[in-house]
């Protein structure tokens, strides 16, 4: 059983997924400051399930976007989850300062 570290919120923010060639717009579902789930709108296929992916996340109360590179943990349905494998300091403070915002307004996830 794995435990989880640190917080994480439930959040609803563009993220798009590039997969080699191919740019795929989601939705973060959930978010913390090791990992990401997303929702892709659609069922995943397993074309869909590259074990890393390059992820731009664009946070609701930021203007730039931030970059980063996400392995796959698992997939089911239409989302997918991912661990935080390469990122800047600064980057992660963001969302851990994200995470705290949506602390905040009541977003914490279970």
């Amino acid at each position: 059983m794995r435990t989880r570290v640190g917080l994480r919120a439930r959040t609803d923010f563009d993220v798009v997924a590039k997969e080699g060639g191919i740019l795929a717009h989601c939705r973060a579902v959930d978010l913390s400051v090791s990992g990401i789930l997303i929702d892709r709108g659609r069922l995943v296929r397993s074309s869909d399930e590259r074990l890393v992916v390059d992820l731009a996340l664009r946070l609701p109360e930021r203007t730039d976007v931030l970059f980063t590179r996400g392995r796959l943990v698992w997939s089911r349905g239409t989302q997918q989850a991912f661990r935080f494998v390469a990122m800047t300091d600064a980057d992660r403070l963001t969302i851990a300062e994200h995470v705290d915002l949506q602390r905040h307004r009541g977003s914490i996830a279970a």
